[in-house]
C-alpha cells in the first residue's frame, strides 16, 4: 500500500471540479443580485442602469484568469482575451497544431477539451509563463491535441480549432476560446459564438466553416484519441513532455502549478 500522503492527480482534479461548482453557485447568486439591481434600475432610469451594472461587474474581483467576461465587455463588442492572446503569441511560428521552433529540443503535448474548465485554468494561468520562458526562447515546441471528454459542444469546438489550425491560428483560437468559455454542455458553442472567436483570432471565417464541416476535420480528433490511449490519457488537461523524437512522459502537476511544469521541462532539457 502506498504511503504517499499527497493526493493523486485524479483527486486534485475532483477537488478543482468541486471548487468550480462552488464558484458556479456563487455566480448564480451574483446573477440573482444583478437581476434585482436591473429591476431597481429600470425604475431609476436608463442612465442609472449603466452605472449599476458597471459597479456589479467591476465588483466581482479576481484576475482575468479566474473571472468570466463581464456583460460590459460583451456590450462594447470587445473580445476578452484577444489582446492577451496576440501579445503572448506574437512572433512565434505556428504550423497547424504546433507552436514554436520545429528544431526545439523539447516536445510538449497538451491534451485538452475546449469546454474543460481546468484546461482554462492551465491556459490562462500557466501557459503564458511556459510560452514566454520556453517556446519564445526556442527550447520547447508545443502541440495541441483535442481530446474530447465532455460532450458534443466539445466536438464542435475542436473541429473549429482544427479549422483555425489550417490557417496557423489554432493557438490564438484556443486561447481566446478559453477566455470566453461558458458552462459545460450549456449549448453556448453556437455558430455565432465560434465566428466571434474566429474573427478575434484573425481566422478567415468562410474558409474555417468549410473545413470544419468536412470529414477532414474529424481526422485530427481521431489521431488525438489514438495517441491519448497510447499514453493513458483519461482526462484533460493532460500534459506530456519529452525530447524531440523521443518518448513522452505525463507531467504530474496541478494546472496552475507553473513551477511544476517548469521543473518537468527543465528535467528534459537537462537530458537533451
Amino acid at each position: 500500500m502506498s504511503t504517499d500522503p499527497r493526493p493523486s492527480k485524479q483527486e486534485r482534479r475532483e477537488a478543482a471540479r468541486r471548487a468550480r461548482l462552488e464558484g458556479e453557485r456563487s455566480d448564480a447568486a451574483a446573477g440573482l443580485r444583478r437581476k434585482r439591481l436591473r429591476t431597481l434600475a429600470a425604475v431609476l432610469g436608463a442612465a442609472a442602469i449603466l452605472v449599476v451594472v458597471a459597479i456589479v461587474v467591476s465588483g466581482g474581483g479576481g484576475n482575468s484568469a479566474n473571472s468570466r467576461p463581464g456583460a460590459a465587455q460583451k456590450a462594447t463588442g470587445a473580445i476578452p482575451g484577444q489582446k492577451e492572446s496576440r501579445a503572448m503569441l506574437a512572433g512565434i511560428p505556428q504550423q497547424g497544431i504546433y507552436l514554436g521552433n520545429p528544431s526545439a529540443p523539447v516536445r510538449l503535448v497538451e491534451f485538452a477539451d475546449l469546454q474543460c474548465p481546468i484546461c482554462r485554468e492551465y491556459t490562462l494561468q500557466t501557459l503564458p509563463q511556459l510560452v514566454q520562458d520556453y517556446v519564445r526562447t526556442g527550447k520547447v515546441r508545443m502541440e495541441f491535441r483535442s481530446f474530447i471528454v465532455i460532450g458534443d459542444d466539445s466536438i464542435t469546438a475542436a473541429r473549429a480549432a482544427e479549422a483555425a489550425g489550417k490557417q496557423n491560428k489554432l493557438w490564438n483560437f484556443a486561447d481566446i476560446f478559453y477566455y470566453n468559455q461558458g458552462e459545460e454542455n450549456a449549448g453556448y458553442v453556437t455558430t455565432q459564438f465560434i465566428h466571434r472567436i474566429e474573427k478575434a483570432a484573425g481566422v478567415d471565417v468562410a474558409k474555417a466553416d468549410a473545413y470544419a464541416a468536412s470529414d477532414a476535420s474529424k481526422e485530427p480528433l481521431s489521431t488525438a484519441n489514438t495517441m491519448g490511449n497510447r499514453y493513458g490519457v483519461t482526462g484533460t488537461p493532460t500534459i506530456l513532455v519529452g525530447k524531440r523524437g523521443g518518448e513522452l512522459t505525463q507531467v504530474d502537476a496541478d494546472p496552475t502549478d507553473a513551477a511544476g511544469f517548469k521543473s518537468a521541462i527543465d528535467g528534459v532539457l537537462g537530458q537533451a
